[in-house]
């Protein structure tokens, strides 16, 4: 049983549900029992609902009309359409980086990111793994500037780290071609090869579903 405090009590069973949402304790599609996980942290159903509702917020959760709760179900309709929307994201940030002179601050974000996942690969840290993986994401919009950009990514970036929480349950392979991708993106963006490394951004996003 995981003990709550009263300090913070919102934001703690926030991160443990969020924790059991990363760690496929409960898995996609799974439904959330809040009378349950009530008795487990030994809280009653408030906070755990607005935790819930932070987390639908982000895209983790889903409700229905009779309040039943479920972790969001990967389709393939889904899978395409949240890629596709980080493509857009991460294209659109590049081009205005490259349009008002911010290269060599990408650049620089994208060295520190590539060298983090570099370590977690080589240490086996596949969660942490999947987390510099999206921060390799991350430095195209904090290389623009624009803080409400960069919070609106943050607050949806939770959905990015579960879908790649997914692909990197496959063979460690796929986690070093995930990485080499980037290494392309980023020669491409040193470069200065601007088409070159959109599509590489585009073919970076552009995944078959597997389930």
């Amino acid at each position: 049983m995981t003990a709550i405090t009263k300090t913070s009590m919102k934001d703690q069973v926030y991160q443990i549900i969020k924790e059991k949402i990363f760690t496929l304790e409960y898995n996609f599609g799974d439904t959330i029992n809040i009378s349950a996980l009530s008795s487990e942290l030994g809280v009653s159903n408030t906070p755990i609902r607005e935790a819930l509702s932070r987390l639908e917020v982000e895209g983790l959760v889903t409700s229905t009309l009779n309040s039943k709760v479920q972790v969001i179900d990967i389709t393939e309709d889904l899978y395409k359409d949240i890629d596709h929307t980080f493509f857009s994201i991460i294209s659109g940030c590049y081009t205005t980086c490259y349009l008002e002179d911010k290269i060599e601050c990408l650049l620089e974000l994208m060295e520190e990111a590539i060298l983090a996942q570099e370590q977690a690969l080589k240490e086996k840290e596949y969660m942490n793994y999947a987390f510099k993986a999206i921060e390799f994401d991350r430095c195209f919009v904090a290389a623009t500037g624009n803080d409400y950009l960069l919070n609106t990514f943050d607050t949806k970036s939770p959905i990015l780290y579960l879908l790649t929480r997914y692909t990197h349950q496959h063979p460690e392979p796929n986690r070093e071609f995930n990485l080499s991708e980037h290494q392309q993106i980023l020669d491409a963006v040193r470069k200065n090869n601007f088409m070159g490394a959109q599509k590489l951004i585009y073919i970076h996003y552009d995944k078959h579903f597997e389930y």
